[in-house]
């Protein structure tokens, strides 16, 4: 049983004096009802602000972003089939079913994640309304969304914006349920982790901890862990069999799956590079990808972080570190080479800093310095531009910051430090930042893109 929570019992003292007036009773929840007004209020302005700013980058050039072939090819459900793996299939299906409604299939597959986008606002805002106040709640939010990693993959086929969303709903659903063990929030959070698993199927590696330590914390009864396990159970069952089944076989699918992940073993990781090339490398790629669209925020947020590390908040950190644990160990021990690994982190990072805020000047500057930290995110992503790529000092930040702007995206910008035979070797990339030398090769242009010059 959910124990009387002061809450409660302040609720019933003020009906008892109310004696039970329905007058009364409705000025009692009028706060609530006040709440869900805002709620909604917040979560349209947000999707019509991310739908607005997205628009004028939304293009329909046949291959956008470096995976746009694989996943336009994807649609055909065929033995074909080559998305990054382990499949993505549910994201392939959200582009199939939003190519009912845009004909052209770049716009359909951009249309989704902008949808995705809206979603992770939707649910960085509902989370961060257990923790702080709705308008602190709203600012970190339109923040995170001004975010130029963000921004980005608004305009880009990549899947990277399912983390964004999936896993605020988690977290959302499972802080309600480790607070009150409500059967609701239990479906919540496991509906949440089952679909974000058939969109991406690695979230069972990064999703899979924050919800079992949300029932783990919330005592969850041995039914509740039942229902929820079957829940995941089929959704796993349904990407598994799923995808197994578009290519032909599950001996096929599992051939792929061991041969993407010994590529990127193979490729950064600490096993196969060794401490400076593997893990000294990913950290430094990780906190330059997350730098480069809100190094503005980190300060604010280690004073929130400082602020929140408190004895009495641990259940509350313990799920923080369940949310962002498994993303950074793959970031850092195997492969760092995508910047939505940034994705996973970027909702308790801009609540964090709202926090910071807050204990440095209050709650009223709190809001409107997170509004000028979202203004200034903003005009780093459509006033960057691409520098002339004179040498290899000019690819290697093209490539890592530069291409991720508005510039980047109807410049069609879509290369990396490979195409150029340009190294990404950490030793390599400092030589060539202290003294660049010329550019090895050019990259074979797709067709419509464009070189800066």
């Amino acid at each position: 049983m959910r124990s009387t929570t002061s809450a409660d019992m302040d609720g019933h003292a003020s009906r008892m004096a109310a004696g039970g007036r329905p007058d009364a009773v409705a000025a009692v929840d009028s706060p609530a009802e006040s709440h869900r007004r805002f709620d909604v209020i917040a979560v349209l302005c947000l999707a019509i602000w991310v739908v607005a700013s997205r628009a004028p980058y939304l293009d329909t050039f046949d291959f956008m972003g470096k995976d746009g072939p694989l996943y336009v090819n994807a649609l055909k459900l065929d033995a074909t089939y080559d998305v990054p793996m382990p499949g993505n299939l549910g994201y392939v299906l959200l582009g199939k079913l939003a190519n009912v409604f845009w004909a052209e299939p770049v716009t359909a597959f951009l249309a989704v994640n902008v949808g995705l986008t809206i979603v992770g606002a939707a649910f960085a805002y509902l989370f961060g309304t257990l923790v702080v106040s709705r308008p602190m709640a709203a600012a970190a939010a339109l923040a995170m969304t001004s975010n130029p990693m963000v921004w980005w993959h608004g305009g880009a086929i990549a899947s990277y914006p399912v983390w964004l969303a999936v896993l605020p709903a988690i977290g959302f659903f499972g802080m309600r349920y480790r607070r009150e063990s409500r059967f609701g929030d239990l479906i919540g959070a496991s509906a949440a982790l089952g679909l974000g698993m058939i969109l991406r199927p690695d979230l069972l590696f990064f999703g899979t901890p924050l919800w079992a330590g949300s029932l783990l914390l919330g005592r969850a009864s041995w039914k509740h862990w039942l229902i929820g396990a079957a829940i995941l159970a089929a959704a796993c069952f349904a990407w598994f069999f799923g995808t197994a089944w578009v290519l032909g076989g599950v001996d096929v699918y599992l051939g792929r799956v061991r041969a993407k992940h010994e590529g990127d073993k193979a490729g950064f990781s600490l096993m196969g590079r060794g401490l400076f090339e593997g893990l000294v490398r990913n950290v430094v790629k990780y906190g330059l990808f997350l730098a480069w669209g809100s190094w503005l925020v980190v300060p604010p947020f280690l004073i929130g972080l400082a602020r929140s590390l408190r004895l009495e908040n641990w259940r509350g950190l313990v799920l923080a570190t369940l949310w962002v644990a498994p993303s950074w160990a793959f970031s850092f021990l195997i492969f760092a080479g995508n910047a939505g690994l940034i994705f996973p982190f970027l909702p308790l990072l801009y609540l964090g800093a709202v926090i910071g805020l807050r204990t440095l000047a209050g709650e009223r500057r709190a809001v409107l310095a997170m509004g000028g930290l979202a203004l200034l995110s903003a005009l780093q992503f459509t006033q960057t531009r691409l520098l002339p790529q004179h040498d290899q000092r000019d690819v290697i930040l093209n490539v890592t910051f530069l291409r991720y702007s508005g510039a980047g995206l109807t410049q069609r910008y879509n290369f990396n430090l490979d195409d150029f035979d340009v190294s990404p070797a950490l030793a390599d990339v400092r030589r060539q930042m202290k003294n660049p030398e010329p550019i090895p090769g050019q990259p074979v242009l797709l067709p419509g893109q464009l070189l800066p010059r």
